[in-house]
């Protein structure tokens, strides 16, 4: 586990990005919507060139609100390194693991994806919701899970938690009550998969640093994933490029699995 400070920024940002600059999502075609079975798994925002050959893709899980502007930076390393992604369609407040589930398979079936090499990218209550959607080992190629609420998630997960066919990256702030340090090391042990998990520890970061909408408000209370009550939500845009950056590289070289 690595524990970093603002200092560090720069140093770390050069080596985690996963391409030469971000996409900026106004120079894309707009998504495009993905259906499964008639219903909407979500919005598909494909790379340039994406039509040469199936290529590795994220499906990108919100947080208890819906799809927000918080995975903007996180779209834009991902489309650079070559990824398509995928983002949940969900109402404030109704994300189920059904929905989940179904955009996962509609993501399989698309003829410009991989289907053995799809990732995953979920923030807070999304996160806490992809981690218990299967019941069997994930099909996700790699995780990562963003304050996902350690300590909530680790007392509802089963005694034996199947091991997942992916590797984890777990990002969440020193300074979150709700994802305190010892909750987010014993709940990266017990989600890792094949490989070691990985946990970074953002030095002075709370929860949702990666949230714009909250840097005019801050400091503001955001509800809490998988409990009652609400954290305390303070936007960092230095942060956010760098926890993009590093969330994209983690990305970008899962290894394939099955599906």
């Amino acid at each position: 586990m690595r524990h970093l400070p603002l200092l560090a920024l720069a140093a770390v940002l050069a080596f985690a990005a996963p391409a030469d600059a971000r996409i900026l999502l106004e120079t894309l075609d707009p998504p495009v919507m993905l259906e499964d079975e008639g219903q909407v798994a979500g919005l598909l925002t494909l790379p340039p060139g994406a039509e040469d050959a199936p290529r590795p893709a994220v499906l990108i899980v919100p947080d208890l609100f819906g799809p927000d502007r918080r995975s903007d930076p996180y779209v834009e390393q991902l489309v650079a390194a070559g990824l398509a992604v995928l983002e949940v369609a969900a109402e404030p407040e109704e994300l189920t693991a059904a929905q989940i589930r179904r955009a996962i398979a509609a993501l399989a079936r698309h003829p410009g994806v991989d289907p053995t090499r799809i990732g995953l990218l979920a923030f807070g209550q999304g996160a806490f919701v992809a981690a218990r959607a299967f019941s069997g080992p994930d099909p996700f190629a790699a995780r990562v899970l963003l304050y996902p609420g350690c300590g909530a998630l680790l007392a509802t997960l089963p005694e034996e938690v199947p091991t997942p066919r992916g590797r984890l990256l777990l990002l969440h702030g020193a300074a979150d009550e709700a994802n305190l340090p010892a909750d987010c090391s014993a709940l990266s042990a017990r989600l890792a998969g094949p490989a070691p998990a990985r946990r970074v520890a953002y030095r002075d970061a709370g929860y949702a640093w990666d949230f714009p909408q909250a840097e005019p408000l801050a400091p503001w209370r955001h509800p809490a994933p998988g409990v009652a009550g609400r954290v305390t939500v303070r936007g960092w845009p230095a942060l956010t490029a760098m926890s993009a950056a590093q969330a994209a590289a983690f990305l970008a070289v899962m290894p394939a699995t099955g599906w």
